[in-house]
């Protein structure tokens, strides 16, 4: 996946969604200073102004790359993010920090190597996390030092990734779930497409496309296509 993140201010941002998660990336920007924001549906049937942001259907997103609108996922589930993406993969999609997240030392230089991440207020991140692009890190998550994080991974509300930790593409951590230590060498892995249940403790390395559930997490259900 090629990135286009720009490192310019961001003047107008149009999200992709309107469910309360689009709201929490639409927090994001205001806290950037992002004056002009408007959210993108895919429905036919919509009310076009709500009381905080403007609803434009989709099929105005050229009109809004005229008016020089950058966009942003405001969709929590991994599978559809990428689905938008696939669409829509021309667009400009910068990376949007909470002013009040915390990166360690060489951290932000790290993510503006990719695009389209979402990190919301009170997430921490450490140092030398390898970040893919469209991921989200949702309120009051940590991730520590020498992770590795693919594409369109999305970490819950008050999850804690511990150091050497690998997320491959499309991994779903759920609300206050806890990955616990890898080796430098031999990281902690969560496979593609697996869901970590909400307060779940992983202990060791989940294959791709299963549901873990559980202190400690095992395996519920096979999600293989």
């Amino acid at each position: 996946m090629s990135t286009n993140q720009s490192n310019s201010v961001i003047g107008k941002l149009a999200i992709f969604g309107t469910s309360g998660f689009a709201y929490e990336v639409a927090d994001v920007a205001v806290s950037m200073g992002i004056e002009k924001i408007i959210l993108l549906t895919n429905e036919k049937d919509f009310d076009n102004v709500d009381e905080r942001f403007e609803v434009l259907h989709e099929s105005e997103v050229s009109n809004l790359v005229e008016q020089g609108y950058q966009f942003a996922m405001g969709i929590g589930e991994p599978e559809l993010r990428e689905k938008v993406f696939n669409k829509f993969n021309d667009l400009e999609y910068p990376n949007l920090i909470h002013k009040n997240a915390s990166l360690g030392y060489g951290q932000r230089e790290l993510i503006n190597k990719s695009q389209g991440n979402v990190i919301t207020a009170g997430v921490a991140m450490t140092n030398n996390i390898q970040l893919g692009n469209f991921c989200i890190f949702n309120l009051l998550s940590t991730v520590g030092h020498d992770c590795i994080i693919e594409d369109f991974v999305s970490v819950m509300p008050s999850v804690n990734i511990s150091g050497n930790v690998k997320l491959e593409k499309g991994a779903y951590l759920g609300v206050g779930a806890t990955i616990l230590q890898g080796q430098l060498d031999d990281k902690l892995t969560i496979g593609e497409g697996t869901v970590v249940g909400a307060a779940s403790l992983v202990r060791k390395s989940v294959p791709s496309y299963k549901i873990v559930v559980g202190s400690p997490a095992k395996i519920l259900k096979d999600i293989s296509k």
